[in-house]
């Protein structure tokens, strides 16, 4: 497992997902916080530890999965934070359009629903930021 610099962050109105997902995660050691609307996620967003990596859905209430992209996008240390969108409403988009998409809003990688769990794992770990390595720096 590939140690996180912080918690992942699960942005998922559907409570049987969301608490798939936070025990999925769990299972496998990483730290987890959950949202289940937008703007639970963009406060949790702002809170230290930042989150290394936030597995998103599109279709939330509050404030649905662009606004929250685009609340992360306007703070320069949120954008820092990778995106995962995990929404049945992106998967009938091509992959121009997902690249498109990618470069406009800063997302690192979409899947579909219902999700693989070890695609979800895979892709936490390719895309969350990993912990800083304590002995950087340090001779050897």
């Amino acid at each position: 497992m590939v140690s996180l610099r912080g918690p992942v962050l699960i942005v998922e109105d559907d409570p049987d997902i969301r608490e798939s997902l936070q025990h999925l995660l769990e299972l496998h050691g990483h730290r987890v916080l959950a949202a289940s609307n937008g703007k639970e996620a963009v406060e949790l967003l702002s809170r230290l530890p930042r989150p290394a990596v936030m597995v998103l859905d599109m279709t939330l209430p509050v404030m649905d999965g662009h606004r929250v992209l685009t609340a992360r996008n306007s703070d320069e240390t949120l954008r820092a934070v990778p995106v995962i969108i995990l929404s049945a409403a992106m998967a009938g988009m091509s992959a121009r359009d997902r690249a498109l998409y990618a470069s406009t809003y800063g997302v690192a990688a979409f899947l579909g629903k219902p999700a693989d769990p070890e695609q979800v794992l895979q892709k936490v770990a390719r895309h969350g930021l990993p912990a800083e390595d304590s002995t950087a720096g340090v001779p050897v």
